[in-house]
């Protein structure tokens, strides 16, 4: 019997040995935590003021996060402080989007998640993050480029554009070599929503550089400049300018998109996007300016420069100015001008994640871009053009909008100095100089 129980004993005692070292084993494979144990603070600028949290670690896992001190607009930043309960759930701020409406809240307080003290020193840059329903919902399969030419480029210049299908606006411009007609570089189609468009978002709304192509996109699995853009690589690499009735055009084939007689003119089944647009305003356009270059010609000149805006590190942030600039070369006065800054073509080319939602469209033509000046842009924009088509300098605008700070948002409809002036400034000296050597443009004033 004592031998029973001193064999239990034995039986037991192994077993807790087998067990103890089961269990150093099994934590001896654990891997360590992934932050640095204690309460820390950590901080890092949001919108308007620098967002401070208090982060508590255990065995190198976030327990416990609290905001302790931020100058956020109070209700942007409660919706931004969702984020915590996520952070607490992921261990970390990695794979968590921000939230829509509040961007640099929700960066604010990821990055400084991002600084928490590592257990194994590393130090990981923080990448900034947009919201996940950023460009009105899922990844947009189709793909299209709506970047300028970079650089300088001048011509002759043509511009018709004319109401059709029930009260569109279709426009197009063409620039052929100086002195040389029969060389088209650069042809460009433009259309404006209906007054009466039955999506009220888009009346009047230029379509080339909005989200009208998201919108389409979706609807038809095509967006509607890239139409616009196939038909003007044509028109560029072969000069062409007009195009032959289609002898078998069948109307009623008008939605069937593989049948070659759908098309009112020959050679151009390549425009299902928008068949309509090119068939009643690009093509009738372009047959008008062809008249013209063959006709009494033009003696208004184009001039346009675009460059990639870049950081104080010399790094692109994404975004493309752009400076249209039409001059009359017999009066030398400006008869049109237009400065824009276009965004990159992918979200991830862009640095700013408040602005990666308007990726492929323009500050310019988007309608839901938001002016930190608390200004329209295209206001801004369109105010310019006024100033210069009335002999104003190119250089002298303090009288136009968002040109200076006001202090009184109620007052003036903007609160601050737009960055874009600055930006435009630099593109007009460009073009300034060279219209200035060419002897098409008057003396301006700086």
């Amino acid at each position: 019997m004592k031998s029973l129980t001193l064999f239990k004993k034995s039986l037991l005692s192994t077993a807790v040995l087998v067990g103890t070292m089961t269990l150093v084993g099994c934590a001896s494979s654990v891997p360590a935590g992934k932050y640095a144990d204690g309460i820390h603070d950590v901080s890092a600028k949001g919108k308007k003021s620098v967002i401070t949290l208090t982060v508590e670690v255990k065995n190198g896992h976030i327990v416990d996060v609290k905001t302790k001190s931020h100058k956020e607009t109070e209700s942007l930043y409660l919706n931004a402080e969702r984020l915590l309960s996520k952070v607490l759930a992921n261990n970390g701020h990695e794979g968590i989007d921000a939230v829509s409406g509040a961007t640099y809240s929700s960066n604010g307080i990821l990055e400084a998640i991002n600084s928490l003290p590592r257990a194994d020193g590393s130090k990981p840059e923080f990448v900034a993050v947009g919201a996940k329903d950023d460009s009105a919902g899922e990844d947009f399969k189709l793909k299209w480029s709506i970047q300028p030419q970079l650089g300088l480029l001048k011509g002759d210049y043509y511009y018709q554009e004319a109401r059709f299908r029930q009260g569109h606006m279709g426009s197009v411009a063409i620039v052929t070599e100086l002195n040389n007609a029969n060389n088209v570089i650069f042809a460009e189609f433009n259309e404006s929503g209906r007054p009466n468009y039955y999506t009220r978002l888009y009346q009047g709304v230029p379509k080339r550089m909005s989200e009208y192509n998201f919108s389409m996109g979706k609807k038809k699995g095509t967006a509607w400049v890239q139409s616009a853009l196939t038909m003007e690589k044509l028109m560029v690499e072969q000069d062409k300018l007009t195009f032959e009735l289609n002898p078998d055009f069948d109307p009623t084939l008008g939605n069937k998109l593989k049948e070659p007689n759908r098309l009112k003119y020959a050679g151009i089944d390549v425009v299902a996007g928008a068949s309509n647009s090119i068939q009643q305003s690009m093509v009738p356009l372009t047959a008008k300016i062809h008249a013209q270059i063959n006709g009494e010609g033009t003696h208004e000149r184009f001039y346009q420069h675009a460059e990639k805006l870049v950081d104080a590190k010399g790094n692109w942030t994404g975004v493309t100015a752009m400076l249209r600039i039409v001059v009359d070369s017999q009066t030398k006065q400006i008869t049109k001008a237009h400065y824009d800054e276009i965004f990159a073509d992918e979200k991830v080319q862009i640095k700013d994640a408040s602005q990666k939602k308007f990726y492929r469209q323009s500050k310019y033509e988007s309608i839901n871009y938001v002016e930190p000046a608390r200004i329209g842009f295209n206001v801004m924009i369109d105010a310019l053009n006024g100033h210069l088509q009335q002999g104003g300098s190119l250089f002298l605008i303090d009288d136009l909008p968002a040109t200076g700070d006001t202090g009184s948002y109620a007052a003036t409809g903007f609160t601050k100095r737009s960055n874009a002036w600055d930006n435009y400034l630099a593109q007009a000296e460009i073009l300034y100089t060279q219209m200035r050597q060419d002897g098409v443009i008057v003396k301006h004033s700086k």
